[in-house]
């Protein structure tokens, strides 16, 4: 068997999500129907986050097993012949055929932009938020989630998780002109956890939620303590990384649960 892993970028704003979901377009469902098309049988693919419905992603990566002796580059241009203009498929390479893309991942990075300003061009993929904001506040805010955590308050809480503990590696707020952009870096995500933080940071911004005021909401472990949960339209997934910098498996990964 051959292990074939591609990167993938997409605009999530048609689909609903990426995980299959019968009846539904998603991105998976997507690139496995191409792949039934090129290869004529049915393949399963791997992804390293299961993207929410409206998020995009610049950076996904996933892998799926092939006995076909077809070359990569031509693997990547029959998946993009046979996909449609808001899916692209960056790169495809040959890898182990131990390597699995969500398993293997051990920290993701996912950027999240919100506007002053009202757009036309780009509104799908940035949320407008036009009252008055403390950058600096947010900023000090945003620093105490550093580390390793219990992220319970920060999620949709799921029964079937065995825990809510991630390491956030690395987290700021930088503007551009009329942008605010969120960017953080973590070993894994739970559902909604970065729609709930910015969702917070923005109470902090407004003067609802004081920074001090984020280390109690963590330990209480209560989703109800913490912010809204905002429009996924401005989440983007960036950037999947991998212990040896090229998805080769090297090692243990992040985590056996990752959503966003």
């Amino acid at each position: 068997m051959r292990n074939i892993k591609i990167e993938i970028e997409y605009d999530g704003t048609d689909f609903y999500g990426w995980q299959f979901q019968p009846g539904l377009r998603t991105v998976q469902g997507d690139i496995e129907n191409a792949l039934q098309v090129i290869f004529r049988n049915e393949i399963t693919i791997f992804g390293a986050g299961r993207t929410d419905t409206g998020v995009h992603a610049r950076g996904q990566v996933a892998n799926f097993l092939i006995q076909h002796p077809m070359p990569v580059w031509t693997v990547k241009a029959a998946l993009n012949g046979n996909l449609a203009k808001d899916v692209r498929i960056l790169s495809a390479e040959e890898v182990s055929e131990s390597f699995h893309a969500r398993y293997d991942a051990i920290k993701r990075h996912y950027s999240y932009t919100i506007t002053r300003q009202e757009k036309a061009i780009d509104r799908h993929y940035m949320w407008c938020y036009k009252s008055a904001l403390d950058v600096e506040q947010m900023q000090h805010a945003s620093q105490l989630l550093l580390g390793e955590h219990d992220f319970s308050a920060f999620c949709q809480v799921d029964e079937k998780m065995k825990h809510y503990r991630c390491f956030v590696e690395e987290i700021h707020w930088e503007q551009n002109g009329e942008l605010l952009i969120l960017n953080i870096t973590a070993n894994r995500f739970l559902h909604n956890m970065v729609r709930i933080i910015v969702g917070t940071m923005i109470n902090v911004g407004r003067g609802f939620t004081q920074a001090a005021d984020i280390p109690q909401i963590l330990e209480s472990r209560d989703r109800s303590n913490a912010g809204p949960t905002i429009p996924a339209k401005g989440l983007c997934l960036e950037k999947v990384y991998y212990r040896d910098g090229d998805g080769n498996r090297n090692g243990t990964g992040g985590g056996d649960e990752v959503f966003y």
